[in-house]
């Protein structure tokens, strides 16, 4: 059987989730996830408990968060390389069962009395490359799994499915802890790795192997740079990298500020500020859910760049209310804007970059798009230290509006991209 083409069978133009479902190996890939994103978000909040309990430092927990981030920017363009050199199947597979004996360990040494914040860093940072690699397999993984036509309704899944567990995992995970302790929370997370593994496993070994795997490799370096030549050689890719990281700055720079906002600004407590996250969680399910039924293949690019705009729109609105209801209704138009701006990216990129690169080109990308966050970060508490959080929403959100219409107006490449 060639590899250079997807294995899946043909589909007819319009997009359609039972199709998708009814495909046993994408199934099994979109189950697979499901069953290990409904610990991940539970052990977060153990994980960052149990930091809290033995540090007592904010500081700490943002190491925590810190190092567990980095791999994503560090380390992707790299394993990017070896998911087009290696079978993706057997990535996942491999990864999930590692990770699952790491945090495994990870709930042992908490029985026995034996973490500290090093032993945590080490895992974290170790789970932050696993996640990475895992991310980049399934990403490159997913057009062999699916016909072109069903890329849009298959990442529409993927986004419902974690959306799901995010606010599944957030709201479940802080009773978990309260009334169990963090070690089952933690055991759970490990149990979900090995049933990933498992599901994955049992997808057939025609699917997963990248065309020219097994052939003798170029070498690394000329892999990678095989890698940014061709994203240098597209115009939408650079386009997209330009534009993403912008968003991705003053998205990420709100998205900071989403705990004080929901006590500063909305009066409320934890529960405001997690139900604010699940808010946003919960119209990523309902945007997910739109996009992947609209025959969108001829204008994914004006998709993207209006969804963007209007989250921008939102995020500045969302400063400029103080009532709990209204800024509700306005996290959950923000969650659906997400879906309908993310989405089209992950489908454009897949439908354009060739099998064998996906895993190289998805890496880059997503490493010079995702290192513009931890600056946004940075950049909104500097300003609301000298403002207001408000001020930070509004001047996030005017920017990202204003970028999005000049990439309209200027970026015809993207603007007019189809697949």
């Amino acid at each position: 059987m060639s590899t250079s083409e997807p294995v899946a069978p043909p589909a007819a133009e319009r997009p359609s989730f039972r199709r998708v479902l009814a495909h046993r190996p994408f199934f099994l890939l979109w189950v697979a996830q499901l069953v290990s994103q409904s610990g991940d978000y539970i052990f977060e909040v153990a994980l960052l408990w149990l930091v809290l309990e033995l540090t007592g430092s904010v500081f700490a927990i943002g190491l925590v968060v810190a190092v567990f981030a980095a791999p994503s920017v560090l380390l992707a363009p790299a394993l990017g390389v070896y998911v087009d050199r290696w079978d993706r199947r057997r990535v996942l597979i491999g990864t999930n069962l590692l990770e699952g004996v790491l945090v495994a360990l990870l709930a042992a040494t908490e029985v026995l009395h034996a973490v500290d914040l090093t032993v945590m860093l080490v895992v974290v940072a170790c789970l932050g490359s696993g996640g990475t690699l895992v991310r980049t397999a399934s990403g490159a993984m997913v057009p062999q799994l699916v016909a072109t036509a069903d890329l849009a309704p298959a990442n529409s899944l993927l986004t419902i499915s974690g959306s799901f567990n995010q606010v599944l995992g957030y709201s479940l995970g802080g009773v978990a802890v309260a009334f169990l302790g963090v070690t089952i929370p933690i055991e759970y997370d490990a149990v979900t790795f090995f049933v990933a593994a498992a599901l994955v496993f049992g997808i057939a070994a025609a699917y997963g192997r990248p065309a020219g795997a097994g052939t003798p490799a170029a070498g690394f370096v000329a892999e990678f740079r095989e890698g940014v030549a061709f994203v240098r050689k597209h115009r939408f890719l650079i386009e997209l990298i330009a534009l993403g990281s912008v968003v991705n700055f003053f998205g990420n720079a709100a998205a900071a500020l989403f705990a004080p906002y929901a006590k500063l600004v909305l009066h409320g407590g934890a529960s405001v500020y997690g139900a604010l996250v699940a808010s946003i969680a919960v119209g990523a399910i309902v945007g997910a859910a739109v996009v992947g039924q609209i025959p969108a293949r001829r204008w994914v690019g004006k998709l993207l760049l209006g969804g963007a705009m209007v989250g921008g729109l939102l995020i500045a609105l969302l400063g400029l209310v103080s009532a709990i209801a209204p800024a509700f209704a306005i996290a959950v138009g923000l969650g659906v804007a997400l879906s309908v701006c993310n989405i089209p990216i992950s489908v454009l990129v897949q439908a354009k970059v060739p099998g064998r690169l996906l895993g190289r080109v998805g890496a880059v990308l997503g490493a010079l798009v995702g290192a513009a966050g931890p600056l946004g970060a940075f950049y909104s508490g500097s300003l609301a230290g000298a403002s207001s959080v408000p001020t930070v929403f509004v001047v996030s959100g005017i920017a990202v509006v204003a970028v999005m219409a000049f990439g309209w107006l200027v970026f015809a490449e993207l603007r007019t991209a189809s697949y």
